[in-house]
């Protein structure tokens, strides 16, 4: 027999309720039937079950069968979606699986909940080798709701990896339609972490786009309408105290931050009292003053080097340069491979490797 044929009689199986001893009952009362001798072949919860126990599944409400009844056992799952139990199922039968972006992470914490460890293992190599642009808002969405309902350790771990990737790709990314449809929670991470790859500026303009898209507003600034406005404002509260307003461009601030009235009035007069006194004239460790630390990666655009691990080494670079930010070209040539770091008054640096 060959092993194609062998998936084709397995899931056949896995379709045959009159054999099936097993039933699980996911969401409303959706009922999807299998066979204990393949779960318990398959899967850990069912393997590790103490004597009197059918399995050890979080969250589950067992219904034993009575002892010689033809009637199945009876598993519920209500906090599970029964259509991705179903392709749960299927994997368990067949090892067939088509991972989907917004519920990968679903699929993960059910494999790590009933014990397919090469199952959560494909959902993780999934989430790595898939991980983009396109996608990485998406994965953030689906991370931040599986945390929040289910508090599991393995979702906290990549809701960060989704984090560090958004603010190093941050130019990008905020331009999708993903981003735009972020809930606030998940804005006020990105936008709080010293990694997220932009100038305030433009931090500025993307959480607003991001607000007047959640209030749908499409007007500038200049047109709103008074309840455009406080829609738009609503939506901004809790998010403006995570945008550094004090290391905001003076003109910027006067012309697109000031007019949507987002800002209290005691901010802005502190934003105009900094920009007066400035830095060394105010609380060194305040961090509305401290600039983020990965801003200078755009700053190196096509770097080999200073990406993932090496990050925090543009630090140590802007220091020997001495001046905030530089740009730079990386030239191959003869094996050797020059960074020239050109400021204001065209400092340079060449490192040879």
């Amino acid at each position: 027999m060959s092993l194609p044929q062998l998936i084709e009689d397995l899931q056949r199986l896995s379709e045959d309720q009159d054999s099936a001893d097993v039933v699980f009952i996911c969401g409303r009362d959706e009922r999807i039937y299998a066979h204990r001798l393949m779960l318990m072949a398959r899967c850990k919860s069912f393997k590790t079950a103490k004597r009197g126990e059918v399995c050890r599944i979080p969250g589950c409400t067992v219904s034993p069968a009575a002892p010689g009844a033809s009637t199945p056992t009876t598993i519920r799952l209500p906090h599970v979606n029964p259509e991705l139990f179903r392709q749960f199922i299927l994997y368990v039968y067949t090892a067939k699986l088509v991972l989907q972006d917004s519920q990968v992470f679903q699929m993960m914490i059910l494999a790590q909940d009933i014990g397919v460890v090469e199952l959560r293992t494909a959902c993780e190599d999934h989430v790595i080798s898939t991980l983009s642009v396109d996608n990485a808002c998406t994965f953030l969405t689906a991370v931040m709701d599986i945390h929040e309902k289910a508090g599991a350790k393995c979702a906290a771990s990549f809701m960060e990896r989704c984090i560090i990737y958004i603010g190093e790709n941050a130019n990008e990314c905020v331009k999708t339609n993903a981003f735009l449809t972020l809930t606030k929670d998940a804005i006020i991470k990105i936008i709080s972490s010293d990694y997220f790859c932009l100038e305030e500026e433009e931090v500025w303009r993307c959480v607003l786009s991001w607000a007047k898209y959640q209030a749908g507003v499409t007007q500038p600034t200049a047109h709103w309408t008074e309840e455009e406005r406080a829609r738009v404002c609503q939506h901004l509260s809790g998010v403006m105290g995570h945008v550094r307003l004090l290391l905001i461009d003076s003109q910027v601030f006067a012309e697109e931050v000031e007019p949507t009235g987002a800002v209290p009035m005691e901010l802005s007069l502190e934003r105009y009292r900094y920009a007066a006194l400035h830095a060394n004239k105010m609380m060194d460790n305040d961090k509305r003053l401290q600039p983020r630390l990965a801003v200078a990666v755009n700053m190196f655009p096509g770097s080999q080097i200073l990406k993932n691990d090496n990050l925090p080494l543009q630090t140590v670079l802007n220091n020997w340069v001495g001046v905030a930010k530089q740009s730079m070209i990386v030239l191959k040539f003869q094996g050797f491979i020059a960074l020239l770091f050109i400021s204001n008054i065209y400092h340079y640096l060449q490192i040879f490797i």
